[in-house]
């Protein structure tokens, strides 16, 4: 049986998740060929979806990557979704996203373990982060 590791994706915006799930997707399917390891990519853009989800264990957050939006819409920011990761003790890593250089400085009151800028690099540079993720967890040599 595969190992499944979850990779998620939070962004109220639409068109930017897509562009990201793409990206992450093709990424996941030439990264893993014949691994013992199964992606399983999930997708939101309505954050009070994923809460949900997470407290009714529908998702598990454990073996994961999160990449989210710091403004998430309906008075949630990503502050609000990592605080919830921890309560429920969560071994993630959290890719926090936003296009405001501003909030990286929030970023380190938010405890995430990186920021990326959403621009034309950011798609690509959350695939990066995504395979170090993978390599390091689970030492295994991605090509």
């Amino acid at each position: 049986m595969k190992k499944v590791i979850n990779v998620l994706v939070i962004d109220d915006n639409e068109y930017y998740n897509k562009l990201l799930s793409d990206a992450i997707k093709k990424s996941i399917s030439t990264s893993l060929p014949d691994s013992k390891y199964k992606l399983v990519l999930h997708s939101f853009t309505d954050a009070n979806e994923y809460i949900r989800k997470i407290k009714s264990e529908e998702i598990k957050c454990n073996d994961g990557i999160v990449f989210i939006d710091y403004y998430l819409g309906n008075g949630i920011n990503a502050a609000h979704i990592i605080k919830l990761l921890k309560d429920y003790s969560c071994d993630t890593m959290v890719v926090l996203l936003s296009q405001s250089n501003t909030i990286k400085e929030k970023s380190k009151l938010v405890n995430c373990d990186y920021f990326v800028v959403k621009d034309s690099l950011a798609p690509a540079l959350c695939c990066l982060y995504l395979k170090q993720y993978v390599e390091n967890k689970y030492s295994i040599a991605l090509d």
